[in-house]
């Protein structure tokens, strides 16, 4: 059963999300997210939230779990190849991004000139690169990675495909389509980090010999 702070805390990070996201961080503050939320000032602190960029950090992790984004990551972890979970992650990320890309667009923002949102940011980049990494490296250990590039430079370009600023300017701007920004990163995948099943080898009597 909810509490009156609970409902409280809930009001607060609703009505600071749609204050960020018209005003930005810096043009807003803790009063005038009290206000909008129609509870006084030290309600805010009440609620724990110390700074606004405590409320924003806060508000990344309730909005993740209030739009229930474990569910997009659920086929990654069941994918049965590497290559299915790359493919997957592609489209988890992707998706989450368009759940988030309000709020990612001022956390990203609001990182260079705050340190507890940069910490956030880097956080958040983070899970991202991890998610790349572990696809990358399943694929790797199937011999299904493309060995003339580095790890660590494929996640790079990975992240710079479904990064919130790419997304701002292909979908938000350009006017793609979700589908089609997982499709067209997808293909450019394949085309770039992906190699062809190797054959198995055969024995001197043409027997398959087991790898």
């Amino acid at each position: 059963m909810s509490t009156k702070k609970d409902e409280t805390r809930l009001r607060l990070l609703d009505a600071a999300r749609e204050l960020l996201v018209k005003r930005g961080f810096h043009g807003i503050g803790l009063e005038d997210i009290a206000q909008a939320a129609g509870v006084s000032r030290q309600a805010v602190y009440k609620s724990h939230f110390a700074s606004k960029a405590d409320l924003l950090v806060e508000l990344v992790r309730h909005v993740h779990v209030a739009e229930n984004l474990d569910e997009l990551t659920r086929p990654v972890y069941a994918a049965q190849s590497g290559l299915a979970m790359l493919e997957e992650t592609i489209r988890a990320i992707v998706k989450i991004e368009t759940r988030l890309h309000d709020l990612a667009m001022v956390l990203s923002i609001t990182a260079l000139s705050d340190t507890d949102a940069a910490v956030a940011w880097r956080d958040r980049m983070e899970v991202k690169r991890g998610a790349f990494r572990a696809a990358l490296s399943r694929l790797e250990a199937e011999r299904r990675f493309n060995s003339a590039w580095k790890l660590d430079e494929a996640i790079d370009v990975l992240m710079t495909l479904v990064s919130v600023d790419a997304y701002q300017q292909l979908v938000v701007d350009r006017g793609w389509k979700e589908s089609a920004l997982i499709r067209r990163v997808w293909e450019l995948c394949q085309a770039s980090f992906v190699v062809p099943p190797q054959p198995p080898k055969l024995s001197s009597k043409g027997a398959v010999r087991a790898r």
